[in-house]
């Protein structure tokens, strides 16, 4: 006898069909036909304004003055105005994070970092980046993945996969989504329309593949400070949205030195003088990285890692990269437990581990406690040493300590320094502590670009880090009177 349910594949493939019909809307960006599963522009400026806050909140907050902003949203305006979309309402944001990225939501709902804003030389590299993101919006790239989304869930439902609650979220379009990498035909669109954006204003073309350049030079040195191959970073999105292998920055010079702009605009001198005092790196809500020590006057602690560490924060943690993928982790219990340091680490934070050499110790007056195990990674199986902190009745702070088993004894003595160090910071030290900044300097008689590096606030690699920020090499001459980006602390 026939399942009773055997006519659902079939009527589900002729909703698809009648699906494919009706979900289609003309490109605008390339006059072509889009497969958008039905997203209207209306549905598309709701996801926007849906998301708007979240994203606001997720990286830091927006920054700058009011004039910042408005400068930005001046050239996003602008940009904006010579699209395929000028009627849809565009909205440009500063995002208060120093990590180097730039995306964009349904809707007109464009957002760049501060962190991306301090690497650009010039007005036109960062307008290079506003029109790519518009490209996505006006080529209707975040419909398409809805509608590439809405057909492999059909499927799913079709072949008796998807059912239940989830088939009733089909065609929803969440935070998440939002902030996925775009295919590499995607992205290579984007590249395209930006650059006709850019020539239609007037901008030099060739800032995109300038900033492309930078961002991969960028990318490959923090690669370097985590310990792993400079080369590794044409294998992955080092950006969370924006893949630039080598190929791409390639491309995007052809593609510009195909546009013909009489007397490009790159408006550097503009664009630095917007730069001087911006936050670079850290800000205080973050802590402060300072050479091998993290410092936070908020949350009023302070460490040290060993030499030939390399520290980097993000929201949730705090990162140290050693030899041979050696690592140190810090975070915050996401909930506090009573009882003392031991019970902690035995029965709640490593409960489901084999812990090994338990004991308690006394770090600088707080209450500790530390073992050992191993632990399995991406990278292969480390020996793993789990201190946890009593800071106060509500905060426990955590580290691990991941080495390769030859390299454990080794280090052990610097990882141990590392524990001992952890200290609270009193009220007289938070005070004293200040943020990084941008500054823009010029040129004397007699510098070089060696000893303008070193005048950064860095313990390694202060000439790469100056090169990469000024888009300069060693090899360049510097002109007495030419601007320059220093990082500084005051």
């Amino acid at each position: 006898m026939k399942h009773p349910f055997g006519l659902i594949p079939s009527l589900l493939a002729s909703g698809l069909v009648v699906v494919a019909l009706s979900g289609c809307a003309q490109n605008p960006a390339t006059g072509g036909t889009t497969f958008t599963g039905g997203l209207s522009q209306a549905q598309e400026i709701q996801i926007g304004q849906k998301n708007h806050a979240k994203i606001i909140k997720e990286f830091g907050g927006e920054y700058g003055t009011p004039a910042l902003k408005r400068y930005v949203n001046g050239i996003g305006q602008l940009l904006a105005k010579t699209s395929e979309r000028p009627d849809l309402k565009f909205t440009f944001t500063l995002l208060n994070s120093n990590v180097v990225n730039a995306f964009a939501t349904p809707g007109g709902y464009v957002y760049i970092t501060r962190g991306l804003m301090a690497l650009a030389d010039n007005e036109a590299q960062i307008a290079s980046v506003l029109a790519h993101e518009i490209g996505h919006i006006t080529a209707l790239h975040h419909a398409q993945r809805h509608g590439q989304s809405l057909l492999a869930n059909i499927g799913l439902a079709a072949a008796g996969i998807l059912g239940g609650r989830h088939a009733a979220e089909i065609g929803q379009l969440g935070a998440v989504t939002l902030l996925q990498g775009f295919s590499r035909d995607n992205e290579y669109e984007a590249d395209g329309l930006g650059m006709r954006y850019l020539s239609r204003v007037g901008f030099d073309p060739v800032s995109m593949a300038d900033f492309l350049a930078k961002l991969r030079a960028n990318s490959r040195l923090n690669a370097v400070l985590r310990g792993e191959s400079a080369d590794k970073v044409d294998q992955f999105n080092y950006l969370a949205t924006h893949p630039a292998p080598v190929a791409r920055v390639k491309r995007a010079l052809a593609l510009a030195r195909q546009k013909n702009v009489k007397n490009p605009v790159t408006a550097r001198g503009v664009y630095l003088s917007k730069l001087d005092g911006l936050l670079y790196g850290s800000d205080s809500k973050e802590g402060f990285i300072r050479g091998r020590d993290f410092l936070h006057p908020k949350l009023r602690f302070a460490y040290s890692v060993p030499e030939g560490f390399h520290l980097m924060n993000s929201r949730k943690a705090v990162y140290a990269f050693g030899p041979n993928k050696a690592r140190i982790i810090l975070d915050r219990a996401s909930k506090p437990a009573g009882g003392s340091m031991e019970y902690y680490l035995s029965r709640v934070w490593g409960a489901k581990m084999r812990l090994r050499d338990l004991e308690t110790l006394r770090v600088n007056g707080l209450e500790a406690a530390t073992a050992t195990t191993q632990m399995r990674t991406n990278s292969g199986v480390f020996d793993a040493r789990l201190t946890a902190f009593k800071f106060n009745t509500q905060t426990i702070y955590r580290m691990i300590f991941l080495t390769a088993g030859a390299d454990t004894n080794r280090l052990a003595n610097g990882l141990r320094r590392t524990t001992y160090s952890f200290r609270r910071i009193d009220a007289a030290e938070a005070i004293r502590l200040r943020p990084l900044v941008l500054r823009i300097i010029t040129v004397q008689r007699g510098d070089t670009i060696e000893s303008l590096a070193h005048r950064m606030p860095y313990d390694d690699n202060k000439l790469k880090r100056f090169e990469i920020l000024n888009g300069i090499s060693r090899k360049d001459q510097l002109r007495p009177g030419q601007k320059l980006k220093i990082v500084s602390t005051n």
